[in-house]
């Protein structure tokens, strides 16, 4: 095997170390404007030329050839110390630090020493002695050092080591150790010390060869890769003078690793009171409050942040803006943080916020709806009462045109017309005034209102409030009343009328009796009135038979006795019941009167009670309630059969006949409902279902008393009441309200007596 040539091998080691380092300055010239781009890129240059130089000394022979090279090493590498304190002093960001004057105090030393090694042969400061040393595996140069030559080693080396000590501590105080950043960072701050143990321990083959400039190269190679490849070099220049400091705003530059690059004077009095300089510093240090808000919005890619810091004595509101800054590739390399001062909005905010919440309290217990249009009939307010009434939530309705979401279509132009107007003037025939309208709620329906309207001037354009009341229970109230005079009054015409129909009528069944006794029966004393008459009994029934008198004699009693029918339910509805009221289970009165239709109501065909579907949704533990059973059953019965009926006889049904019973009560009132899903009523059938003698169905089919007897039974005998909501195509709903403590009905007319 062939003997490895070192001394051509250090050779090659040298000229590529420099080609390495010279390759690196070259890559950093465009990043020049970047303090810490440049100091690496001085370094590299130095340690380039030095690395150079020393691989021209081995390759010279001649003693003289490699002093010469020697002096000329001195050109690069008297800097590089110097360079290599910069560098690590602006890796940390206090390349600040040595700028003026201590700046250029640190390069006297190196300047000194080159120029001490040009003219050592005059003072010998450098090296008194020196020679070519043949006894090793490497021809080199051995020297008998100066004491200048050892003060030049300790100044670089204690630069050296202040900016390892820096770039340490930096890290250590970061916890950032467990980082691949810090390890290839710790790689070229200890490449120097590692070749300076090397060289100082004499190893063979190593003795004489110093492998310092190979070292540098190495942390060159480290400090290119922990730094520019995380774009630690290329943060944008910033006009400071001109942007940050004449900003009123709060103003913080970072670097990639949240260090504290650049601060204005408006962010030095956010600082804590005696805090030390914060430029190098983590912005945690100074700023933890903040650090955490800016974290959080990194993450959650927030632009505006609200935070509070100290404010010289009391506590301040800010507004948190992060921006990314790019170096000339559009890499990432550092954030702009912008805080503004937002106390006195917060303060006017809360101010303001405080006055809504009264007004919104005042709408929000408020029992009337108060709506606000804008200039284009959009709705910009819509308190608590407005979704109770209407039917819509606030979010549902806020910016929709308010006529088109709550006028019915009957009215909607009108409305649109009127709004036209008041639009240019702020006037209109309903401004100031209090009026009844029709209004449209969520589901459709259409329920009357009381309206008053104002109009209301804001930056010059026409607002108006109306503020809104439901009057639908004031309606139902009030045609309740007058139903109820009505059948007052019509239940005294009906009793006149009862008594003398009554009569008449039974004069007439009385003279139907006489008449088939007189002509249907073979007593003696019509077979002698028949012999007296020359007539036989058995021809006469002939006759009659023939001629169907017989059949008119039992039309004319079957009309008799519904007429006595019809006359007694007139006396039934006209007179003051002795009803005795005693507690009732409600829902067993329910569950019987079904069965008791179950078996009464027979229709033909299919049309059968049994047939119907009843769904039941009682409230448990219901106490029982003052009522008489056999009245209750009579009213729940003829709901059914009515209801029933209007089901079957709708024609070709799409859905399958079904009641829906339900028992509640509230505080004062049990409550039976019964709904169907038959066709409805309209309304000017629904208002007069009570009426006595009102019915819609065929001549024959019905009396029109029944609903009207269940009106008086639960109003009169109950001191309840009765009403129903109808409408076409969406089936009928009866509900019967029953008082939960009630006077029995003779006893309470005894003391209207």
């Amino acid at each position: 095997m062939p003997a490895i040539d070192l001394h051509s091998l250090y050779i090659l080691q040298d000229f590529a170390a420099a080609a390495i380092s010279a390759a690196l300055a070259i890559y950093l010239v465009p990043r020049w404007s970047a303090l810490s781009a440049r100091a690496l890129l001085l370094l590299m240059a130095s340690v380039a030329f030095w690395s150079f130089s020393y691989g021209l000394e081995f390759k010279s022979t001649g003693l003289e050839a490699k002093l010469f090279w020697v002096r000329v090493e001195y050109l690069g590498a008297a800097w590089v110390g110097v360079l290599y304190f910069q560098f690590t002093m602006a890796l940390i960001g206090k390349g600040a630090w040595l700028k003026g004057a201590r700046g250029g105090t640190i390069l006297i030393l190196p300047a000194l020493t080159i120029l001490a090694v040009f003219t050592n042969p005059y003072h010998q400061l450098m090296w008194s002695q020196v020679w070519i040393d043949h006894s090793g595996p490497v021809t080199a140069l051995v020297y008998q050092r100066g004491i200048g030559f050892w003060i030049f080693v300790a100044y670089s080396y204690g630069l050296v080591l202040a900016g390892t000590v820096s770039v340490f501590h930096s890290y250590l105080f970061a916890r950032q150790t467990k980082s691949r950043h810090f390890w290839v960072i710790l790689i070229g701050v200890m490449a120097p010390w590692v070749s300076n143990i090397v060289y100082l321990a004499g190893f063979e083959p190593l003795r004489h060869i110093d492998l310092t400039p190979v070292a540098f190269t190495v942390s060159g190679l480290a400090f290119f890769w922990g730094t520019v490849r995380h774009q630690m070099l290329e943060l944008i220049p910033i006009a400071r003078d001109i942007v940050i400091e004449s900003m009123q705003d709060a103003v913080i530059v970072l670097d990639m690793r949240n260090r504290i690059i650049d601060l204005n004077t408006a962010a030095r009095r956010l600082l804590p009171d005696g805090a030390t300089a914060p430029i190098g510093q983590y912005l945690p240090v100074f700023f933890p409050e903040l650090y955490v808000r800016v974290e959080q919005s990194r993450d959650n890619d927030l632009k505006d942040v609200s935070l509070t810091l100290p404010k010289e004595t009391t506590t301040g509101f800010w507004q948190l803006r992060q921006s990314a800054l790019y170096s000339s590739g559009k890499k990432p390399s550092g954030w702009l943080i912008v805080l503004q001062d937002i106390t006195e909005q917060k303060h006017n905010e809360a101010a303001l916020r405080e006055s809504e919440e009264k007004f919104r309290s005042i709408s929000a217990s408020a029992l009337d709806a108060i709506i606000m249009i804008d200039p284009d009939g959009r709705i910009s307010f819509w308190n608590r009462a407005a979704e109770k009434i209407f039917g819509y939530r606030a979010e549902e309705v806020m910016g929709n045109d308010l006529h088109g979401t709550l006028a019915p279509e009957s009215t909607l132009s009108d409305y649109r017309e009127a709004f036209a107007v008041f639009q240019q003037s702020g006037e209109g025939a309903l401004m100031g005034k209090t009026i009844e309208i029709d209004c449209r709620h969520k589901n459709g329906s259409i329920f009357p209102a009381e309206l008053s309207l104002s109009p209301l001037l804001l930056d010059g354009q026409w607002h108006a409030v109306g503020i809104l009341r439901d009057i639908a229970e004031r309606k139902k109230t009030q045609e309740y009343l007058m139903q109820s005079e009505k059948m007052i009054s019509l239940g005294g015409l009906a009793a006149g009328m009862a008594h003398e129909i009554n009569n008449p009528l039974a004069g007439i069944l009385a003279s139907i009796q006489v008449m088939r006794m007189r002509m249907l029966s073979d007593s003696p004393d019509n077979k002698q009135a028949a012999k007296a008459s020359g007539i036989r009994l058995e021809g006469l029934w002939d006759y009659m038979r023939r001629r169907k008198i017989v059949d008119k004699i039992e039309a004319v009693d079957q009309s008799c006795q519904r007429a006595a029918v019809i006359v007694r339910n007139m006396l039934n509805f006209a007179r003051k019941s002795d009803t005795v009221l005693s507690e009732h289970d409600l829902a067993s009165l329910l569950d019987q009167t079904i069965d008791l239709a179950k078996n009464d109501f027979q229709l033909s065909g299919q049309r059968d009670f049994q047939k119907i579907q009843i769904e039941r949704s009682y409230l448990d533990g219901m106490a029982p309630v003052s009522c008489d059973a056999g009245q209750i059953q009579q009213v729940v019965f003829n709901i059914l059969k009515n209801g029933a009926q209007a089901m079957w006889e709708q024609g070709a049904v799409s859905l399958k006949p079904k009641f829906r019973l339900t028992l509640d009560h509230n505080d004062e009132w049990a409550r039976i409902i019964i709904a169907d899903n038959g066709p409805g009523m309209p309304e000017t059938v629904r208002k007069r279902i009570f009426e006595p003698f009102y019915t819609t169905k065929p001549t024959g089919s019905g009396t029109g008393l029944g609903l009207s007897i269940a009106y008086f039974i639960i109003t009169e005998n109950h001191a309840g009441r009765l009403s129903v909501d109808s409408s076409p195509g969406r089936g009928t709903v009866f509900t019967i309200r029953l008082p939960l403590t009630i006077k029995s009905p003779s006893r309470k007319a005894d003391e209207d007596e």
